[in-house]
C-alpha cells in the first residue's frame, strides 16, 4: 500500500513538471524592441496593461515642465554587451514642435548589457498654446543592426480579469498627448441658470476665476479634484473669501471682470452676473 502511494505521488509530480515544461515557451523570433508603456510608466508586470498612448495634462500636474520616462523593452535574451536602438518622431502624425513642446530626441540610445529593457528620458514643456489646444508627439522605434521593431500588430496580454485591456496596436509606436486645458473640476460648486445668471457658491466656472482663486487664496486647481481635498465646507469658505476680495475691488473702482466683461461672481457679492452680458458702469 505504501509503495502504491509513493508511485502515485511520483506520477503526479511528473505530470506537473511536464505540464510546466509544455506551457513554457522560449521566444524564437527576431531580436526586437517595443514600447512597454503602462499606466504609471514603469516596467514591472504588476503596473497594469500596456498602453498605446500617454496623456500629459500639465494643468492637473501643476507643472510647467515634465521629465517623462518611456520604457523600451526587448524581445529575445539579454546580451553581455550594450546594444543600440533608435527612436524617431513620426513627422506626418506629430503636431508638437521640437524645443517648444518637447526636447529633441537623441539620434540613438543604448540598451545596457544584461538588461531586458531601459527607460528613455523625454523632457516635455507646457507651452502657452497648450492652454487651448492639444498637441501630440508620435514616437517610432527604428531598425538598427542590433534590433528590429517588435509587435507591430500586438494583441496586449490578458489583464487580471482575463480580458484584453485594449485593441490591437502597433507597439513600435507610442503617442504622447499634451495639453494644459482647464476644465470644470469635480468639486466646483456653482453653475448658471437658463437665463445666464450665475448662482451658488462659486457661480460659473471660468479659467479666469480659477486663476484668480489660485493666485489670491492659495488654493490649487488640483484641490478641486476630489471631496477629500475640497469639501463643501471648504468651498463655502473660499466663496466667502473670494466675495470679500471682489467687493473690495469693486468699491475701490477696480472691479474684477470676466473675459466677456461681466463682473466676476461669488456667492456673497451684492450683484448679479449674466454670462455674455458685460457690466456697465
Amino acid at each position: 500500500m505504501e509503495k502504491k502511494r509513493i508511485a502515485i505521488i511520483w506520477i503526479c509530480c511528473f505530470m506537473l513538471l511536464w505540464s510546466c515544461k509544455k506551457d513554457y515557451q522560449h521566444y524564437s523570433g527576431p531580436e526586437g524592441v517595443y514600447f512597454g508603456v503602462r499606466y504609471d510608466g514603469h516596467i514591472n508586470d504588476q503596473d497594469g496593461p500596456y498602453q498605446s498612448s500617454t496623456h500629459i495634462e500639465f494643468m492637473k500636474l501643476g507643472l510647467q515642465q515634465m521629465d517623462l520616462q518611456i520604457p523600451v523593452l526587448i524581445t529575445g535574451a539579454s546580451k553581455s554587451y550594450d546594444r543600440v536602438f533608435k527612436i524617431s518622431v513620426v513627422a506626418d502624425s506629430t503636431t508638437a514642435v521640437p524645443a517648444v513642446h518637447y526636447q529633441e530626441l537623441n539620434r540613438q540610445y543604448i540598451m545596457p548589457a544584461y538588461s531586458n529593457g531601459c527607460l528613455v528620458p523625454l523632457r516635455l514643456f507646457c507651452a502657452p498654446d497648450l492652454d487651448t489646444i492639444e498637441r501630440r508627439l508620435v514616437l517610432q522605434l527604428d531598425e538598427t543592426e542590433d534590433f528590429v521593431g517588435a509587435f507591430s500588430s500586438w494583441d496586449p496580454p490578458l489583464d487580471i480579469t482575463g480580458h484584453h485591456p485594449a485593441q490591437k496596436f502597433d507597439a513600435t509606436r507610442h503617442t504622447i498627448y499634451l495639453n494644459n486645458i482647464m476644465v470644470k473640476p469635480n468639486q466646483w460648486l456653482g453653475s448658471v441658470l437658463e437665463n445666464g445668471e450665475e448662482f451658488n457658491a462659486l457661480g460659473a466656472f471660468t479659467r479666469r476665476k480659477m486663476d484668480f482663486i489660485t493666485e489670491r487664496l492659495g488654493v490649487s486647481y488640483a484641490d478641486f479634484a476630489s471631496p477629500s481635498s475640497m469639501s463643501v465646507i471648504r468651498i463655502g469658505l473660499i466663496s466667502q473669501q473670494l466675495s470679500k476680495i471682489l467687493i473690495e475691488r469693486f468699491n475701490a473702482g477696480d472691479p474684477v471682470l470676466e473675459e466677456d466683461g461681466r463682473l466676476m461672481y461669488a456667492g456673497q457679492v451684492p450683484w448679479k452676473s449674466y454670462v455674455g452680458i458685460p457690466w456697465k458702469k
